[in-house]
């Protein structure tokens, strides 16, 4: 008899799964139910736990947040892998996000989509996930503008206009001298990004 190959099969898709709500996710954090150190987001409803960050993408995003201090000045606030508020089911861990500047700095409550003017995502590993899962909802929440930094594929892809959970200009950026980053005050600051990939 031969050896078959399965597939798992999510059982979300064979049954009916609990989708874990924005306050209950927050109350199992408080509650210790994640784990001391644990790096989890939500998606969708699901608490997805995060990869170790490896040094290719440690020092990518630290690269990239230092670039960008330097030229966001009061026009923006940087996040550097802190939670943004998608919908009542979703709260991604993005690698960066750019968001509109605000006096309390967001300590009463999470940036939503309406405060974020870019969001960056480096990917090696976890690239299919972060094209597949999270840049649709990104989409999906309208936000703007995303990033996607291809570590593998040594490329830069820049996504805009958001139409219906789909990005309708998505541009693998060919020259990384003078990139534009979108800034409250709608004039963009451009950034040499060579040395990105």
């Amino acid at each position: 008899m031969t050896a078959a190959t399965v597939t798992p099969v999510r059982p979300s898709t064979l049954g009916r799964a609990h989708r874990v709500s924005l306050s209950e996710y927050h109350r199992m954090g408080e509650a210790g139910i994640l784990g001391p150190g644990l790096r989890t987001e939500l998606i969708d409803g699901e608490v997805i736990e995060m990869p170790p960050i490896g040094h290719p993408h440690a020092g990518t995003v630290d690269l990239l947040a230092n670039r960008l201090g330097g030229v966001v000045s009061k026009r923006a606030l940087l996040r550097v892998q802190g939670p943004i508020w998608l919908d009542d089911y979703s709260e991604p861990l993005p690698d960066i996000a750019l968001l509109r500047p605000r006096a309390d700095y967001y300590r009463g409550a999470h940036p939503g989509p309406a405060d974020v003017l870019l969001v960056i995502e480096v990917a090696d590993s976890s690239l299919s996930y972060d094209r597949e899962v999270k840049l649709p909802r990104y989409a999906l929440a309208a936000v703007p503008e995303v990033w996607l930094v291809d570590l593998s594929g040594r490329r830069l892809l820049i996504h805009r206009r958001p139409e219906g959970g789909r990005w309708s200009d998505v541009e693998t950026v060919a020259d990384l001298v003078a990139v534009p980053v979108p800034l409250a005050d709608g004039q963009p600051a451009l950034i040499d990004l060579t040395d990105l990939v």
